[in-house]
């Protein structure tokens, strides 16, 4: 491999159900349809770090009754699979996904063994840089064994942190270490409000260690580039929404793509929206297009 990031974050199954309308509390409603995919936050990622030119490495323990369709989902994908390994006892993670006719999104999350964290299992390759997601580090003793090999990774390697909605859940101590250790960190607004809660101090004030940009996606708004000597804010590229699941995975990763590419930091945030905007055009968290499809959106907007 050529350009590998490791991506940590673990791997789950994205269990849809498609609703005409949400239930009344202690009510019943119809579903449409259902289906299953191959998810997770890195790995929504990682479809779009492919498209340019980078190799993502995801690192996730496997239950046994989910490894076969996981393994010939990499193979299908051309995806590296040298980060799985399969927890014989245990099962994979879950995230049921509750999506109605309006296009809103309701999320329940099943743990299962993606937490486990051994770094021995780790491929042996020179990273470019790291993307962890917040799910990542609510699994306890593993995640703090997680942040610790972080502290090992490089002080010359970017770190990309996403800690998404379950932020809260994620230990005080264990998330200051981790915000201290990134370089990029993406959030959007609900997040931002809950970690400076949760940290009790605002998300700028990480600039004194090693982070150099925090970014805000605001939905229909845009979204924001905080640096330490200005904030820019973007529009968001006009679209006709299918499906908003893995559009927050794909923008992160496409700034992390183009952070890793040496572009400045606002065009970077021009390609993330791009990137952005083609998985929310999708029913499903794994855009089909391609960096021409990317591109393409931005010379449109």
């Amino acid at each position: 491999m050529e350009n590998p990031v490791l991506m940590l974050g673990g791997l789950c199954l994205d269990r849809y159900c498609l609703l005409s309308q949400f239930p009344v509390k202690g009510q019943d409603t119809l579903i449409q349809d259902t289906f299953e995919r191959i998810g997770g936050c890195p790995i929504n990622a990682a479809f779009t770090l492919k498209k340019f030119g980078l190799d993502p490495v995801l690192y996730s323990a496997v239950g046994a009754e989910s490894i076969e369709k996981v393994q010939a989902f990499f193979h299908r994908n051309e995806l590296p699979a040298d980060g799985l390994f399969v927890i014989e006892d245990q099962k994979t993670g879950f995230c049921m996904i509750l999506l109605d006719d309006q296009k809103e999104r309701t999320f329940m999350t099943y743990r299962g063994c993606e937490g486990i964290f051994d770094p021995a299992r780790i491929p042996a390759l020179n990273y470019r840089a790291c993307c962890l997601t917040g799910l990542y580090l609510i699994y306890g003793t593993d995640s703090e064994n997680a942040v610790a090999y972080l502290h090992t990774f490089g002080a010359d390697r970017e770190i990309f942190f996403d800690p998404g909605p379950l932020c809260d859940q994620i230990d005080p101590d264990l998330f200051e270490k981790a915000m201290r250790l990134c370089t990029h960190l993406k959030v959007n607004e609900e997040e931002q409000r809950l970690l400076e809660q949760t940290l009790g101090r605002p998300l700028t004030a990480y600039f004194q260690y090693r982070m150099r940009a925090v970014v805000v996606t605001c939905g229909s708004r845009g979204a924001q580039l905080i640096q330490p000597e200005q904030t820019q804010s973007f529009p968001a590229l006009p679209i006709k929404l299918a499906d908003s699941n893995g559009a927050g995975d794909a923008f992160f990763a496409g700034y992390a793509a183009s952070v890793l590419q040496g572009k400045p930091l606002a065009e970077c945030m021009w390609i993330a929206s791009a990137c952005g905007a083609l998985t929310a055009m999708t029913l499903g968290p794994h855009a089909e297009g391609g960096l021409k499809e990317i591109l393409q959106l931005l010379q449109d907007a």
